[in-house]
């Protein structure tokens, strides 16, 4: 249980609002102190998987996560990765853990899409565009406002199949030409780690990225010094190559 003498502001709907689109982002946080570390270090958003295929992130589970939420420093942005399709269901789950953003990883129709909005005016929508070739370009295309507020780009492992959390790059020059033409913020994804996200950052000029795996260790744990490095070389980076004005 997350100790309730913590003296941290929560942010439950207060008063300062998350900088839109988030430069920063780190995915798979599953604890309150990961989540003000992150804080610390100059993330703008973390991540939050729940409802996954596979069952639960880290032992991650909706209570947690919304009582991690709660206790969020303003302006960090809590947004929520799951596989849920339905309007009712995922519009259920942001509201029980106070989510202001949500990744549809496991895709959805744009009528339920159309009906989350209308449930969750305030709450913003990211799509997903796996990157395993020219066709990517194509199906980014379709991500457009007001439905759709940003777009992540990640990877699949071509061993496995497996999408997202896969630690594997992707053809960063498809990336570039999707980050040029899109009609929303495209956040870049997929392999990303310290030692490599600013030459991503100047190859892809995107929007913000995000990092899940390149910042843990080999047995699976967080790397707090790699979240830092990350976010410090990711935001020098963006300062210089960011695809379009804040």
């Amino acid at each position: 249980m997350i100790d309730s003498t913590n003296n941290h502001r929560p942010s439950a709907f207060a008063t300062a609002e998350p900088s839109w689109p988030p430069r920063i982002q780190v995915a798979g946080v599953s604890s309150l102190d990961e989540a003000l570390f992150c804080a610390q270090v100059g993330v703008d958003s973390v991540g939050f998987t729940l409802e996954l295929p596979d069952g639960a992130h880290d032992n991650l589970t909706t209570e947690r996560a919304r009582e991690i939420i709660a206790r969020l420093p303003d302006p960090l942005l809590p947004v929520l990765i799951t596989y849920l399709r339905s309007a009712t269901d995922a519009s259920r789950l942001v509201s029980r853990i106070r989510a202001r953003a949500v990744q549809f990883h496991g895709g959805i129709t744009e009528n339920e899409l159309r009906l989350f909005r209308s449930m969750n005016p305030g709450v913003k929508t990211i799509g997903l565009v796996t990157v395993t070739g020219p066709g990517a370009a194509l199906h980014a295309g379709q991500f457009k406002p007001p439905l759709w507020d940003a777009v992540i780009l990640d990877s699949c492992d071509p061993r496995t199949g497996r999408t997202g959390a896969t630690g594997c790059t992707h053809d960063w020059e498809i990336s570039a030409e999707i980050a040029k033409r899109s009609s929303v913020p495209v956040l870049l994804a997929g392999g990303l780690n310290p030692d490599n996200v600013a030459h991503a950052i100047r190859m892809v000029r995107p929007d913000g990225v995000d990092a899940h795996t390149g910042l843990e260790d080999p047995d699976g744990t967080r790397n707090l010094d790699k979240i830092r490095r990350f976010a410090r070389v990711a935001r020098n980076a963006l300062q210089h190559y960011r695809c379009r004005p804040a």
